[in-house]
């Protein structure tokens, strides 16, 4: 496991569900992971939404730990936010089988899904006008795979080790935020391994996408 993935925090407080069961809060998190940190002037002026609400829903999500302020970005007349470092993430079977935990979430994820969804369509009307470097590195696949839990747990980590490892480095020349969604995603299908010992799996390359069963951000 990573240093960050180590770090990264596991969500199961009810307080904190319910105080990130909000759909402002959640936009703004979202936000503030496009903008790496912001003030609440600015996302307000991002989501439509005023400085005072964007300022309590800020406070409230640093009061449980989502956020932190950034003094050193700051001005001194308005704090900067940033994620928490080393994000967070919902064990979301565990929590979405407990009846007190259940409802908030699925509002949570079905939020993450969704904007997800709408991040999906928005790059598809905006890549057309941007630099072919840009254009060429977009990339959104489905990539089946027969596995053992154990293979799946190893190639989790290679994958955390690989994101630690880009993060580690300095930002390049015109440099963009990226987002990379993981979505490790056992099926209940078996698959089928012969007397040669070929596991007979289907390793179809489709494009689209299906939710793990943890969600969550890392800063």
């Amino acid at each position: 496991m990573t240093e960050s993935a180590a770090e990264r925090r596991s969500i199961t407080e009810p307080a904190a569900l319910k105080a990130l069961a909000h759909p402002l809060r959640l936009k703004l998190l979202a936000e503030l992971g496009n903008r790496e940190r912001a003030t609440a002037t600015a996302l307000a002026a991002a989501l439509g939404e005023s400085s005072g609400s964007t300022s309590y829903h800020l406070r409230q999500l640093h009061r449980h730990g989502f956020i932190v302020e950034d003094p050193a970005a700051g001005t001194g007349r308005e704090r900067v936010w940033r994620p928490t470092p080393g994000g967070w993430e919902l064990p979301v079977l565990d929590l979405m089988h407990d009846e007190t935990t259940g409802a908030a979430a699925d509002l949570i994820l079905r939020a993450y899904l969704q904007a997800d969804f709408e991040r999906a369509l928005a790059v598809v009307h905006q890549a057309p006008a941007w630099p072919a470097e840009w254009r060429d590195v977009l990339r959104r696949e489905e990539v089946h795979l027969s596995l053992s839990a154990e293979q799946t747990a190893e190639l989790n980590r290679e994958l955390d080790a690989v994101v630690e490892r880009f993060r580690a480095q300095a930002a390049g020349a015109g440099a963009r935020r990226v987002v990379l969604t993981i979505n490790t995603t056992p099926t209940d299908r078996a698959v089928d391994i012969p007397a040669g010992g070929d596991p007979d799996g289907d390793t179809s390359d489709e494009p689209g996408g299906a939710p793990d069963e943890e969600v969550g951000r890392r800063a």
